[in-house]
């Protein structure tokens, strides 16, 4: 699913983000990343059917796993992801976002190219603080502005990681919150 999320109101300049969330049950519940959804006043849900949900509550987050849970209120039979476990160096994966918020759908291929790596991750304004990730996937599929919060998948189709943040001054170099974390 794609996330848009509004800062701001009419009194104050409005600022728009943009991610990815995982659909991990059928009545409403959305997985993505912390940075994803912080500062937002509001969030709006786009599932792949083009369907658009704005009742949407954040009902749980955690900053220092950079996780966060949505909602959407009275969602029903919506297509829930399979989560996977098992993650090897040099496995073929597949990366999906909302690349630059405004290609829905991007798909992206490439390798698991190391396990339990860390990272300091910032955003783009540098306004905000430094995270320190730890034990994550690092993969050379590429993981765009926008992707985060959407899934990093095994060829078997199901979840590995949760794409969360990429190198500025690198080439395809991404990096995915394992889903059993």
């Amino acid at each position: 699913v794609s996330i848009i999320t509004t800062q701001g109101s009419y009194l104050t300049r409005t600022q728009q983000g943009a991610g990815t969330g995982i659909i991990i049950s059928p009545d409403g519940y959305i997985l993505t990343n912390n940075h994803v959804v912080d500062g937002a006043d509001s969030v709006r849900i786009i599932t792949n059917d083009g369907n658009q949900h704005t009742d949407v509550s954040i009902v749980g987050r955690d900053p220092l796993n950079d996780i966060a849970f949505l909602k959407i209120k009275d969602a029903k039979n919506l297509p829930a992801a399979e989560l996977g476990s098992t993650v090897k160096v040099g496995q073929k994966v597949i990366a999906i976002g909302n690349s630059l918020g405004r290609y829905q759908n991007s798909v992206t291929s490439g390798i698991i190219s190391g396990k339990g790596r860390p990272v300091a991750a910032s955003s783009d304004d540098r306004k905000t603080k430094v995270e320190e990730l730890t034990d994550l996937l690092q993969t050379d599929a590429a993981v765009n502005l926008g992707n985060s919060g959407g899934p990093l998948i095994n060829l078997s189709g199901q979840v590995i990681g949760i794409n969360t943040a990429t190198v500025s001054d690198a080439q395809s170099m991404g990096f995915a919150i394992p889903i059993n974390a």
